[in-house]
């Protein structure tokens, strides 16, 4: 389905669904300008996904490889169906950085590292294997790898008539890209700012501070004049972003608050069992039932909120060993 949005500039959006998926939908925008076109973020590589986009790309009389890609950040849903634009004189646009990443998914190496992270937090070993059968980044990634324009905070992009610039707002994803339209004063948001859910900010190896950064780039996204905001999920725009900021701030505030007093309860639990007895939407599932791949995203945004506790030193790490296994321990009072 192909919706009008914009005359001026001329602003589409194809409704990519995601069935089976909490996200719902993918908001794919194609803008036109000037004889040329882009898109940005193209759904999972998925038959449904690649027939919605191929569908709604025809109804405005564009081709993949004639055209650009705007990639926001690197889960599935956003850059599945990438190598689709690789031919012809087409040109994809991503970050340095996550198209780095994605190379290492695809190639299993970041996988790896991330099932370390998760086994020294009590993630049982079963639960990693299954969450990894099921998880939409390793079943619905990329056939192949793909080149891209590397871009870093504050690139522009021309298209046509229009300017883009490409804003580095890492959280959700080590450097999550937004790109603006500052003459138009126009957003694409990506899943930085989403109007009906909450961006899930978790662990990755080797960066630290996702939480602390995601919210200083949530606040740094009021200092941009912003008239229209476009996000990747679900609804559109319908309330001010400065309200939607402090409802993002809130929700964070809660979870913390929300762990600490799990931990006044039961200290030296491990991030899994932290997890565990915090609350969650598990669509009408117990967490012992709940798929595990919605567990394993629940462990890594409890593991993202640990860790900016601990950079305040509300919360301190211990260890302790289970069936030879080290597991990471936490507590309100520093044990060392």
């Amino acid at each position: 389905m192909v919706e009008l949005l914009r005359k001026n500039p001329e602003i589409y959006r194809i409704d990519i669904p995601l069935k089976g998926n909490a996200l719902k939908n993918l908001n794919c925008y194609v803008i036109k300008s000037g004889g040329e076109s882009v898109v940005i973020d193209t759904g999972f590589n998925r038959p449904d996904c690649m027939q919605a986009l191929a569908d709604g790309l025809a109804e405005l009389g564009i081709s993949m490889d004639h055209t650009n890609l705007l990639i926001t950040h690197l889960h599935t849903d956003h850059c599945g169906l990438a190598p689709g634009f690789a031919s012809g004189d087409s040109r994809i646009y991503m970050s340095k950085r996550e198209h780095e990443l994605v190379r290492r998914w695809r190639h299993r190496r970041y996988r790896r590292e991330m099932d370390v992270i998760f086994r020294l937090e009590g993630f049982p070993e079963e639960g990693l294997v299954e969450a990894a059968r099921r998880n939409p980044m390793i079943v619905y990634a990329a056939d192949t790898d793909y080149d891209v324009v590397p871009l870093r905070d504050g690139d522009k992009i021309e298209i046509g008539d229009l300017t883009f610039t490409a804003l580095a707002m890492s959280g959700h994803t080590p450097e999550h890209m937004c790109y603006y339209l500052e003459k138009e004063k126009i957003m694409f948001l990506g899943d930085h700012i989403l109007f009906d859910i909450t961006p899930n900010i978790t662990i990755w190896p080797g960066v630290k501070h996702s939480l602390s950064t995601y919210l200083t780039n949530l606040h740094r996204m009021l200092t941009y004049d912003i008239e229209t905001a476009y996000p990747a999920h679900r609804g559109l725009m319908g309330r001010s972003l400065q309200q939607r900021v402090e409802e993002i701030t809130e929700h964070h505030s809660r979870r913390l608050n929300e762990i600490l007093e799990v931990l006044k309860e039961y200290p030296g639990s491990s991030g899994y069992e932290i997890a565990s007895r915090l609350t969650w939407s598990l669509h009408g599932e117990t967490w012992e039932t709940a798929p595990k791949r919605q567990i394993w995203f629940a462990v890594g945004e409890t593991l993202a909120h640990i860790e900016y506790l601990m950079d305040l030193d509300k919360v301190f790490r211990g260890n302790k060993i289970v069936n030879g296994q080290q597991i990471h321990t936490y507590f309100l009072e520093n044990h060392s």
